[in-house]
């Protein structure tokens, strides 16, 4: 045996109480300083250490304050945590809504080994603000458009970190019972507040329906797919007892439409069957008569259809295939139909969307994110099914360790979902939803929807852009008229800007701007200035296109100068005049600073004080000059593409500006025409 001497130093008796709190001692020692008084005299004080441990002498060492953190410590860090998410929330505008950082910039301001010691939590929260929050995109940001909204409110906050305390893992009902109960009255509720045909519900008498909370729509989307693979399978083994399984699993085909989630894309290789995108319509919505002839085309191959997945509200653009003829159609076939409604679902706590539950009653499975449009922080998405024992016949792996004597009676969700480990998600739903009320939450659902449709009428007032898709709930998506690099150029330029974030979406080939209200509190003059930006950025794009450099370099040629020596003669006086009125159109930016005395002109040109242009390089390098007659490639191949685009406009009565670049008031109503 060891025997371990701690030096007790006496403390002042009215200093003792504030001494031992402020002091983290492990619970061996923790017992002992108990009995110490003021008036104790420095001692010795013996513990006997347990032979057989190799570890209960860490029991006794006396660690610095800053190294664990008792529960005294922890009711003041948490205050000033909750002081910290409150001011974060609440001054988040005037932070970058997008960061200015490079792919690996955390490395390097991070230690290479981890430390051997605690730190101070000072030093952790100091770090969180000069190293972490540089590098974090803030989805909470009222200028933050992309995506679909990340669901986030203060009663949400509070029930995850109530959730985090408790701490169980409730794959079963005898891992936690109020956990799998909660989970179970809280997808019922939602499924009478969005008016779900009862046999998805689980309390729905003699009914085989039921739901889960799962971590994502993809998770949603995966289970739902493998629950009907099995399905399928079993029924051709029955058909077909002689096959072996890998070639009755290679006659399975699926189907989604063009415009649906990858996640339904992922689903298909992670289950091994074939996926086939069905193409919609001008609306980008699934139809019946597209997917009744891919299922006739794959049949006819000997294909065997039996799952086909419709979308509530598609990422691209908020688009909403027609569920009662994919309904009727799969009916017809007995094929499952799985509808995600990630996004969309939510609407359906309003009376004006149901409309949207049309041809339901053949719907096999459904989800949707109450953490992307119902305040409920991630992660938390909701799925029903129609027979729930289809969906734990897929998954049911019974060891003995996890059985329990009330497994016949009680729900185990370890059978409905891939991970065995659960959170207590459902807690955060019952906290958000009996704080706010449905109520409240279809107010929050109308004022996103409201600001959308501002949106739109910003959009549609001005010629210079048009927009793609039904503007229906809170996502508008838009483009610049013409060629896609135009709406690229615009996005990238307000992306890099820091003031909005966007994400593109290809419709049909068309390069769109999504822009989706998100911001829990949004209100109109947050959408009039994110128009604003949209079109101070657009004038930049538009004075700086690439085709405007080829038209005004093809102008040049065909009026018989030579770019090789361009200081020799002025330009044609219709079109200098113009560039000079550009030149002086507006002051310059700090984005503009590289361009020198140009100001806003398209990089082609040049102006030296006789106002006689010089051709240089498109994308030069930062304040360098270069001359064509130092780049002959350069100037070839703006000759190519310059010869090129005549061309193509010889049907166009030779009108080149028109075509390519929407009109802009101002200095471009005059048109240029290549004689």
């Amino acid at each position: 045996m060891r025997i371990i001497c701690l030096r007790v130093a006496a403390i002042l008796k009215g200093r003792e109480k504030k001494d031992l709190s402020s002091s983290t001692l492990l619970p061996a020692e923790t017992q002992e300083r108990e009995d110490i008084t003021a008036s104790d005299t420095t001692k010795d004080i013996e513990v006997q250490e347990e032979p057989t441990s190799t570890l209960s002498h860490l029991g006794n060492q006396r660690l610095l304050p800053h190294q664990i953190m008792d529960s005294t410590d922890f009711k003041q860090r948490s205050r000033e945590m909750t002081d910290y998410i409150t001011e974060y929330l609440q001054n988040i505008k005037e932070r970058r809504v997008l960061p200015d950082v490079e792919p690996g910039y955390l490395r390097k301001l991070l230690p290479e080994e981890a430390p051997e010691s605690g730190e101070k939590w000072e030093s952790i929260m100091e770090d969180v603000e000069t190293k972490i929050m540089p590098g974090v995109t803030h989805w909470q940001h009222p200028r933050f458009h992309a995506y679909f909204p990340a669901g986030n409110s203060y009663p949400s906050i509070l029930a995850d970190m109530l959730s985090d305390a408790i701490g169980c893992i409730g794959f079963s009902w005898a891992a936690s019972p109020a956990c799998t109960e909660l989970e179970t009255v809280m997808v019922d509720w939602l499924g009478r507040m969005m008016h779900l045909p009862k046999q998805l519900l689980p309390f729905t008498e003699g009914g085989k329906g039921g739901g889960v909370i799962q971590g994502s729509a993809s998770e949603c989307t995966l289970v739902s797919l493998l629950a009907a693979r099995a399905a399928a399978l079993r029924k051709l083994k029955e058909k077909y007892p002689d096959e072996e399984d890998g070639v009755l699993l290679s006659k399975l085909v699926a189907y989604c439409s063009k415009q649906s989630h990858s996640s339904m894309e992922k689903a298909g290789i992670i289950a091994f069957v074939k996926m086939r995108q069905v193409q919609t319509d001008e609306k980008y919505s699934m139809r019946g008569a597209e997917l009744a002839e891919a299922i006739r085309n794959d049949e006819e191959k000997g294909l065997v259809p039996f799952f086909v997945g419709a979308t509530l509200g598609t990422t691209g653009s908020c688009a909403f295939d027609n569920i009662e003829e994919i309904g009727e159609i799969c009916g017809e076939k007995n094929i499952w139909l799985h509808v995600d409604g990630a996004y969309g679902g939510n609407a359906l706590i309003c009376p004006e969307f149901r409309y949207l539950l049309k041809g339901f009653e053949h719907v096999h499975s459904f989800n949707f994110n109450p953490n992307k449009w119902m305040l409920v922080n991630f992660d938390c998405s909701v799925m029903w099914v129609r027979d729930k024992r289809v969906l734990t016949n897929a998954f049911s792996v019974n060891p003995l360790y996890l059985q329990h004597e009330n497994e016949d009676e009680a729900i185990d969700y370890r059978h409905w979902t891939i991970p065995l480990s659960r959170r207590f998600r459902s807690l955060k739903l019952w906290f958000v939803i009996r704080t706010f009320g449905v109520e409240g939450l279809r107010k929050y659902i109308r004022n996103h929807v409201k600001l959308a449709k501002l949106f739109e009428s910003l959009v549609r007032a001005d010629d210079r852009y048009e927009i793609l898709g039904d503007v229906t709930l809170g996502l508008v998506c838009f483009r610049l008229k013409g060629q896609n690099s135009l709406t690229e150029s615009l996005l990238k330029r307000i992306n890099d800007s820091g003031k909005l974030h966007m994400v593109p979406a290809n419709l049909n080939g068309k390069y769109v701007i999504r822009f989706a209200v998100c911001h829990q509190n949004a209100v109109d003059d947050d959408i009039k200035y994110s128009w604003d930006v949209v079109l101070k950025y657009t004038d930049k794009v538009l004075r700086r296109s690439p085709t405007k450099n080829v038209a005004m370099f093809g102008a040049f040629m065909d009026n018989k100068y030579s770019a090789m020596h361009s200081t020799s003669a002025p330009l044609m006086p219709s079109v200098l005049e113009r560039l000079s009125e550009e030149r002086e159109s507006g002051e310059s930016t700090d984005e503009e600073k590289d361009d020198g005395p140009v100001g806003r002109l398209p990089r082609l040109f040049s102006f030296s004080d006789e106002k006689r242009p010089t051709f240089r390089l498109k994308n030069p390098p930062l304040r360098r000059r270069t001359s064509f007659s130092n780049q002959p490639g350069e100037l070839k191949n703006l000759q190519d593409e310059y010869r090129k685009l005549k061309l193509n406009n010889n049907d166009n009565n030779n009108v080149f500006y028109d075509k390519d670049i929407p009109e802009r008031p101002a200095t471009l109503q005059r048109r240029m025409t290549i004689t």
